[in-house]
């Protein structure tokens, strides 16, 4: 079975072990990403005005996509990849639970769904460098080129399953704010395999 399943991703049997480690990367990502997306922008359109205050608030959070991108390319020439990588994956880690305990510090919880909104790009463009960075540190070009569309499948997979599931889990009553829930612990199991794959 498995032996099928590299065949069809075309992955050679010295590079299974790397590529797992990166299929399961990419899951995990794809659900961080789904999830986080979801509950931030429900809980940002059902809060503001779409008219008045969407335009602004994306306005913002490609200027912040802008300005964490800029940062991680002038510090990737500066200090080694893993140390930036694991960096960026704490500060993902620590405004993801912000935002789903912030509520009981703050006293205004609209200001933390626009923060939540705000924040869906930024954590793309970081968490999506620190894996194609890995990606690409892993594999030589001419291997990388071959495997590229096989890692990507993970992200897929990951994505469609949210997108199906939330409904389902919104729907038996589960709140939105239980998303952060699962794209924390996403999050975490990808700092882990990180790391993991960082020592290794």
């Amino acid at each position: 079975m498995l032996s099928r399943l590299w065949k069809l991703l075309d992955v050679e049997p010295e590079e299974t072990g790397p590529v797992s480690l990166l299929l399961i990367l990419s899951f995990l990502m794809g659900l961080f990403l789904a999830t986080v997306a979801v509950a931030s922008q429900t809980l940002f359109l059902t809060t503001f005005d779409e008219k008045f205050d969407l335009p602004k608030a994306i306005a913002i959070s490609g200027v912040m996509g802008m300005a964490v991108t800029m940062l991680y390319n002038f510090l990737q020439g500066r200090i080694p990849f893993t140390a930036l990588a694991i960096l960026c994956l704490v500060l993902i880690t620590s405004l993801t639970a912000f935002l789903e305990f912030g509520d009981s510090y703050i006293q205004d919880t609209d200001n933390l769904y626009r923060f939540g909104f705000m924040l869906i790009l930024p954590f793309t463009f970081l968490i999506q460098l620190v894996f194609w960075g890995s990606f690409t540190r892993m594999f030589n070009v001419r291997v990388a080129k071959r495997l590229v569309g096989s890692v990507d499948v993970g992200t897929d997979f990951a994505a469609i399953l949210s997108f199906f599931t939330i409904p389902l889990l919104l729907g038996f009553g589960v709140d939105l704010i239980s998303l952060y829930t699962i794209g924390l612990v996403s999050i975490t199991g990808f700092v882990v395999l990180f790391i993991i794959m960082a020592r290794r």
